[in-house]
């Protein structure tokens, strides 16, 4: 499977345009300037590039350095120090913890927008689970993210970017930070109700998908957490879901496909090695703690 992860990652440098980047809008579309390289949905520079880091590209590609430097140049706002769609849904925990995990992924160390974009959310982002626990701030009229239950795809995005972050470059601050990103999800049991743990918190965030753009499935946060080295009662729970989706013949299946994708991986409903891949990871790595199942090659 290693080939064909390859030519995935291939197939995905083919279709970009002369000038290393992905599709994009042209001047007449209603989204531009603010939207360019974030849309088209899923095939832009900022998708491709998550979509890369999610297949395991070669950090080192040379083809990289371009579009995500254009990129972080054109989607950064100076005047707050994070990455932005200018006033729109200001300021977007998800997109500045998509933009850390790409800076963390293919490149040595921290620049300094990043450095910003970690002194901002350290001090503003939130961690309310349906009402504000915390002193409004002046970024809670964008309810969509600082709303009465803070968006929790801002949340996990931000503990994926931290996660990529060497741990010699985590300061207290940032420190502080992921453990409340890690208080959050534990406290949901990765993807249960706070108030019901019986019921899954978000819908479809219980079906198994691959890659995670913007919205996570449960699989990634475990995953996240792995890369952590988190382990609490907390997960049981989610552990036992992923293992009861296990095949008799020990793959998992892709539950949900995101559509619009610069290339497939993989039909709805069939065994997908990247989602079996990530799910043996956490299978075999929390074994000890929801007792062993065999291991199964990939």
């Amino acid at each position: 499977m290693r080939s064909h992860r390859q030519q995935l990652i291939e197939k995905i440098f083919a279709s970009r345009r002369a000038d290393g980047l992905w599709q994009v809008i042209p001047p007449t579309h209603k989204s531009y300037p603010d939207y360019l390289h974030y849309v088209p949905n899923y095939r832009a520079s900022l998708w491709a590039l998550l979509l890369l880091a999610d297949l395991k590209c070669d950090r080192n590609d040379e083809r990289i350095k371009t579009p995500l430097e254009t990129v972080k140049h054109h989607l950064f706002d100076a005047s707050y120090g994070i990455y932005s769609l200018k006033e729109d849904h200001f300021p977007i925990p998800c997109l500045n913890g998509n933009m850390l995990y790409l800076q963390g992924y293919f490149c040595d160390d921290l620049d300094e927008k990043s450095k910003r974009v970690i002194d901002f959310f350290c001090k503003y982002q939130r961690f309310d689970d349906g009402q504000y626990e915390e002193p409004k701030n002046q970024f809670c009229t964008n309810t969509s993210c600082y709303g009465k239950h803070t968006c929790y795809w801002g949340v996990v995005k931000l503990l994926k970017g931290i996660s990529f972050i060497p741990k010699v470059s985590r300061k207290e601050d940032l420190l502080k930070l992921r453990q409340k990103c890690l208080d959050f999800v534990l406290k949901h049991k990765v993807c249960y109700s706070s108030r019901r743990p019986a019921r899954i918190m978000i819908n479809k965030i219980d079906a198994l998908t691959f890659p995670n753009f913007y919205k996570a499935d449960f699989l990634e946060i475990l995953w996240i957490l792995k890369r952590e080295g988190v382990s609490s009662e907390a997960l049981l729970p989610a552990l036992e879901l992923l293992r009861s989706k296990r095949r008799g013949d020990g793959q998992w299946e892709l539950e949900r496909k995101m559509n619009n994708m610069l290339v497939s991986i993989g039909s709805i409903n069939q065994p997908n090695f990247f989602i079996s891949e990530r799910a043996q990871e956490v299978v075999d790595y929390y074994a000890d703690l929801v007792g062993a199942e065999p291991n199964v090659n990939i």
